[in-house]
């Protein structure tokens, strides 16, 4: 049986741990997902398509009924990707308000910057506050730009989270 198996510290870990909702209707935790993602194309890369994903859980946190609930919000998670990544990733990664304030930010600074630089006679105190403004700009611009990397990595593995939706997952408790 080829299968991924991928190692969850705490059940907090594994999903959003701010949602309010129940567990079933909680989405993964983004590093989680990054981390099953990551597991799935490389075990895939090296062999033939995995068959199932293993989840090893701490056996701690085992509670009767869990492991259908994580299940179930597991494949949640991967549907709502699936359909998220094929028709709403750019707006997604564009409406955060990281993301305006952001565009803002860069906006200013890069005005404020040429307005230093045209006025200047290329002293260099000035030279220094205008490019002060100009790494201000691009700085203001990371996490929007991380946000729609992360966008498009996803819409690119659109069909991975379409088969992860599929793929029987079972819980080992260790």
């Amino acid at each position: 049986m080829k299968e991924v198996a991928v190692r969850v510290p705490s059940l907090e870990r594994l999903f959003d741990e701010w949602s309010a909702e129940p567990l079933e209707r909680r989405f993964l935790n983004d590093d989680a997902r990054e981390r099953i993602l990551d597991a799935w194309d490389a075990k895939r890369s090296r062999h033939a398509a995995p068959d199932r994903l293993l989840l090893i859980m701490p056996s701690t946190e085992r509670k009767e009924g869990l492991e259908q609930s994580i299940i179930t919000a597991f494949r949640r998670d991967m549907e709502q990707t699936s359909l998220d990544t094929r028709h709403h990733w750019i707006r997604r990664s564009l409406v955060a308000r990281e993301t305006r304030v952001g565009f803002l930010v860069f906006f200013v600074a890069m005005v404020i910057s040429v307005l230093i630089s045209n006025g200047s006679d290329g002293d260099s105190v000035e030279t220094l506050f205008a490019q002060t403004f100009v790494v201000i700009a691009w700085v203001a611009l990371w996490g929007p730009a991380g946000r729609f990397i992360r966008g498009a990595s996803y819409r690119m593995e659109r069909k991975t989270f379409e088969e992860l939706s599929k793929t029987p997952v079972e819980i080992r408790w260790e």
